[in-house]
């Protein structure tokens, strides 16, 4: 049984990082990076420490903080100090372009980020071939499928290796009739079409595809779709969204009577959308990566996590964002620093490194090779892994 739980930073920690983000001080816990220059190797922090998708990006900070320390304790990188110089993009491809543009005017050539798909791609196309970039959290396909953008790179599987586990699971209840919701953002607008396009080439296999459509993400109320819906009556619907979305678009289906199965993506898995769903949860199916937290070196970070802030939260993304980290240096390191992407990129693809996730490698398109995604199901208010 797995049970995902809402990650908050520490209040003396996100003060510290704030007032950091904002420019009012030099942030001083260990990681963050206090000044430039003087021999530290700086490492940019890309994400959403703050917003409604706050835990995602403070999820990957814990990663990367983790293996920051870890590094650090070893004598850093080519005895270089490493820091972090975190900036916010909230999830929002606006602020994400602000964001690159200000750790590249900090001479930052390394950045773990973004935390989520439409932001990471604002952000690359800032970056270009000025920085290299590894995301724990990025499942959007194109940002590896495009060939565009050479120096990223990602430590958690693609959105087509979720989208199979839905398929596959409609397949075996034998669903006929689905429609598709989706947020109009990048990452869930790609999980939808790409749904929908395998659905469509093999309707003999997986049924009608009877609605797919569009919505804004933040709106209250979605009772024009809901009318849509209790007209056309599907046997399952799949949403290409996050979680505060789906929490209130799942409430108002089981308020108005309609019981169609629910199917997410990892966008779903966070406890916030149990709390604020609740009973409406109840049933609710959604992919997400594997746990990583079973191996010795899982629980070692685990066990450092919780010494440090006294709190078991990691959230869902804190080892694949420390075992990005962890082989990232490892490249560096064998690339004699950050400064040749060529040979950075050499070794990420070519060289198996130990890290918290197990062996990590990547493939030629910077996809991490190996990862896989699990089903989970809500089951008496807890995300339960199943087996379908």
């Amino acid at each position: 049984m797995s049970k995902s739980s809402s990650l908050r930073f520490t209040p003396f920690l996100v003060i510290k990082v704030i007032l950091a983000l904002i420019g009012l001080i030099s942030a001083t816990s260990p990681g963050v990076a206090q000044a430039e220059g003087q021999n530290k190797l700086l490492i940019g922090f890309g994400g959403a420490l703050l917003g409604n998708l706050a835990s995602y990006g403070q999820s990957n900070f814990y990663g990367l903080e983790y293996a920051v320390l870890q590094a650090n304790s070893n004598g850093g990188i080519l005895g270089r100090t490493v820091e972090i110089v975190p900036v916010d993009d909230s999830c929002n491809p606006t602020l994400a372009l602000t964001a690159a543009n200000k750790l590249l005017g900090k001479g930052i050539k390394i950045v773990l980020g973004h935390t989520c798909s439409t932001a990471t791609r604002s952000a690359l196309d800032v970056y270009g071939d000025k920085a290299l970039v590894i995301s724990g959290s990025s499942t959007e396909n194109s940002l590896t499928e495009s060939g565009k953008y050479p120096y990223f790179f990602r430590a958690t599987p693609r959105d087509d290796i979720q989208i199979k586990l839905w398929l596959d699971l409609i397949t075996k209840k034998g669903y006929r009739k689905i429609a598709i919701l989706h947020d109009n953002n990048d990452y869930g607008r790609s999980l939808a079409e790409t749904a929908r396009d395998r659905i469509l080439a093999n309707t003999q296999q997986f049924g009608e595809l009877a609605l797919f459509e569009g919505v804004t993400s933040g709106q209250l109320s979605f009772d024009a779709v809901i009318a849509k819906l209790k007209e056309i009556q599907p046997d399952v619907l799949i949403w290409g969204g996050y979680f505060h979305d789906a929490a209130k678009l799942v409430t108002q289906l089981r308020q108005n009577e309609l019981k169609t199965v629910i199917i997410g993506s990892d966008g779903l898995y966070d406890q916030r959308f149990l709390n604020i769903a609740q009973q409406a949860a109840e049933g609710v199916y959604c992919s997400r990566q594997e746990n990583h937290g079973q191996s010795q070196a899982a629980k070692a970070a685990l066990a450092d996590h919780q010494k440090r802030y006294y709190s078991q939260d990691v959230g869902n993304y804190f080892y694949t964002a420390a075992g990005a980290a962890q082989a990232l240096f490892a490249a560096i390191t064998k690339a004699g620093g950050e400064a040749d992407f060529v040979a950075i990129k050499k070794h990420l693809n070519e060289d198996t490194v130990e890290t918290v996730i197990g062996p990590t490698r990547f493939d030629a398109k910077g996809d991490i090779i190996g990862a896989e995604f699990k089903m989970f199901q809500v089951i008496k208010g807890q995300f339960v892994a199943i087996n379908p």
